[in-house]
């Protein structure tokens, strides 16, 4: 794979203040729903720069990554040349059935609106009991219809989710709201700090069904 000097806009954006919080609510709940002590062979759906995947490695895990974006499994691989990556979309994943102790796709079926498709592949992928992570944008959320008055939305309502797990063959085991903060992603503002830590104080984290953002720990039900 050649080599990609250039940063992904993601990388770029998770050095903001913004991207700071983000990064910190989606690793901390993953490190807490992964237990990387029975967790030998992982998979990164959506992989991009390796945020997720570097982090697994560094854990122990034999880690696969793939994504649709050769730049960002190019940064990748620029970071960790022994990683093994894949070219590939979420909805049709080129693995074997019942081959990973668990899986992390982090703000990928955004952009995808066949979610059954993509939850159908994970559980396929995943071995008996074990989880899969991963987050979304809530249509349901009062920060999506404002969002839609600027012309943008978001793609799938806690609801719809909920209901594709289960339909899929999935356990919702964990879930927790985040991204309560009326900015982008980039966003350098200095009441960024303060506002997530009242995030938590006032418990918004726990309404996750209204959450704007929903991060979840989802097990194969077997």
């Amino acid at each position: 794979m050649k080599e990609y000097v250039t940063e992904t806009f993601w990388e770029t954006a998770m050095r903001t203040k913004m991207g700071e919080y983000l990064t910190m609510m989606e690793m901390g709940f993953f490190l807490k729903a992964i237990d990387f002590s029975t967790t030998k062979v992982f998979c990164d759906v959506g992989a991009g720069a390796g945020k997720f995947t570097l982090r697994a490695i560094e854990k122990g895990a034999k880690v696969i990554a793939l994504d649709i974006d050769l730049h960002g499994l190019g940064r990748l691989k620029s970071k960790n040349d022994e990683v093994d990556v894949i070219r590939a979309d979420a909805r049709a994943l080129p693995l074997k059935d019942n081959s990973f102790d668990a899986a992390v796709s982090m703000e990928v079926v955004d952009y995808i609106p066949e979610l059954e498709k993509v939850l159908a592949e994970c559980k396929r992928i995943l071995k008996g009991g074990r989880p899969f992570v991963f987050s979304f944008g809530n249509l349901s959320s009062l920060k999506s219809k404002a969002r839609q008055l600027s012309g943008k939305s978001y793609m799938h309502s806690y609801g719809e989710v909920i209901e594709d797990l289960l339909e899929t063959g999935f356990a919702a085991d964990k879930k927790m709201g985040f991204n309560w903060l009326p900015f982008n992603r980039t966003s350098e503002n200095r009441l960024i700090p303060f506002l997530a830590k009242a995030e938590r104080i006032f418990g918004l984290r726990r309404l996750a069904k209204w959450s704007p953002w929903v991060l979840i720990k989802a097990v194969r039900a077997d």
